[in-house]
């Protein structure tokens, strides 16, 4: 598993127990000393089912591509407090009335819960589940935070790659955007997103090293102009580094083109990044073109791109073979937040009801589903665990159906359920995917979109996204108690 670290150092990842809101973790002492949680046995028999899910798209969304997967699960496989967290948490004043039991029982922490999840890369729409999560109530309700900032961050910058690289139309697209991303761990992870989106490689060394992610970088201006002339600077680079591209407009472009091409100077490419760059692309490949040593030489374009800027070009019939996204892409800089929501859906009973009241409960084989929604206005959600079927016409999406996880399969052969179980009592359960094959599958899953949700104009009023009768007859129902 790729994980959550950064460098050899293991600290970041054992002191992932504490990247949680506060009210986590004081939840997490006020359900220890409620309804006998603890009791070990007691514990085990009440269930909580939570589901991440994204309300609302960013602005000019169609859809959303799923990522973060892998490193939730490494954080839920590890998740544990050691001596040095219980201290800090014990100095808290807030924690001062808290027993010691409570601090025992988060030393012995684990999460032994299972995790149901979408592959990454899939695309989904607005309220469908990414992912479910059932655990002892404490376990499911401390790793929240994580869970939400893991797969919501990374969804944001998959989906942006993913109307990026649609709007390149077939031609190549390099995540540039480290420098601009908000600190270190952003910038990794926002590479390995961008590639799962469809980017093919990242200026990210780190991402290259971690993730096995191909890495592409050119040189800076101040390289250029440490040397008495520009042409100088291209001999030196081209002779360490033959067949590299090379940066073209630190002071005249299509001088340096000119340049480039009477001194005979090797190189794979060129890169622009900066100017009016449709003109540029063309005449330098007017200059390229008219040398025959130099007819297949690539132009590389970079500086303040984004997904409509690129389809301007590409429509225009600029010349241009890749093209470098940073900011744009790495901080989605239009929209840079996705309202990714972790909600209590029902309460799984094993054994005996006593004491337990619920206005909606289902009896089941061995223990008793009690359904839990939120009514309040806006922020509505559906109870119970649910199951997504997606039913293809014509290889193509046709619509999505939310059903409750126990109403069997979707009646029609063609219905292909998204949720799979990735991981069950706290171990996975099956080999995670390499990134080069999420990409694949993402690319797969873009060609099953209809046409209309990859145009970067279409704002859908609303969503192939059906819900089940017995799921809305669950809602209805249900009444606060």
């Amino acid at each position: 598993m790729e994980g959550l670290v950064i460098s050899e150092d293991e600290n970041h990842a054992t002191d992932m127990a504490l990247a949680t809101d506060f009210y986590e973790l004081t939840m997490a002492a006020a359900y220890y000393y409620s309804n006998n949680y603890r009791d070990r046995d007691f514990a085990s028999k009440k269930i909580a089912i939570f589901e991440l899910f994204v309300r609302k798209l960013p602005d000019n969304r169609a859809y959303i591509v799923t990522a973060g997967l892998e490193q939730a699960l490494y954080f839920l496989a590890n998740l544990k407090f050691n001596q040095k967290h219980i201290a800090y948490l014990k100095s808290l004043d807030v924690f001062k009335h808290v027993g010691e039991d409570f601090f025992e029982y988060m030393t012995r922490f684990r999460f032994t819960g299972t995790v149901w999840a979408v592959p990454e890369g899939t695309i989904l729409f607005p309220n469908e589940p990414i992912m479910r999560v059932e655990a002892p109530i404490i376990e499911a309700q401390i790793v929240e935070t994580v869970l939400l900032s893991t797969i919501n961050f990374q969804s944001l910058i998959a989906t942006k790659a993913s109307r990026i690289v649609s709007s390149a139309m077939g031609k190549d697209v390099v995540e540039f955007g480290s420098r601009r991303a908000h600190g270190i761990q952003a910038g990794l992870l926002a590479a390995r997103a961008a590639y799962i989106g469809g980017c093919v490689g990242t200026s990210n060394s780190l991402a290259g090293y971690k993730l096995g992610i191909p890495v592409f970088g050119t040189m800076a201006h101040s390289y250029i102009m440490s040397f008495e002339k520009e042409e100088e600077a291209f001999q030196q680079f081209s002779k360490v580094f033959p067949g590299s591209f090379l940066l073209v407009d630190t002071y005249d472009t299509i001088a340096a083109v000119k340049k480039m091409i009477r001194l005979g100077i090797k190189m794979k490419g060129i890169r622009l990044d900066s100017g009016d760059i449709y003109h540029l692309s063309v005449e330098c490949r007017k200059l390229l073109d008219s040398a025959p040593r130099y007819s297949n030489t690539k132009i590389m374009v970079s500086g303040d791109l984004n997904e409509y800027l690129i389809r301007d070009l590409v429509r225009k019939g600029a010349p241009i073979d890749i093209f470098g996204v940073g900011t744009e892409l790495s901080t989605s800089r239009d929209d840079p937040t996705m309202s990714g929501v972790y909600k209590l859906v029902a309460i799984r009973v094993r054994g005996s009801m006593k004491g337990i009241k619920n206005r909606i409960r289902r009896k089941l084989t061995h223990d008793t589903l009690l359904f839990k929604l939120k009514t309040s206005p806006g922020k509505k959600t559906c109870a119970g665990p649910k199951q997504i079927y997606r039913i293809l016409e014509n290889k193509k999406i046709s619509r999505d159906c939310i059903m409750l996880e126990d109403e069997g399969q979707y009646p029609t052969d063609l219905a292909i359920p998204l949720l799979r179980k990735q991981f069950e009592r706290g171990k996975l359960l099956c080999k995670l995917p390499l990134i080069a094959e999420i990409q694949s599958y993402h690319i797969r899953q873009l060609d099953l979109l209809p046409s209309q949700f990859r145009d970067l104009d279409f704002k859908p009023i609303e969503f192939p996204v059906f819900i089940s009768e017995k799921l809305k007859g669950i809602t209805m129902e249900f009444r606060p108690t």
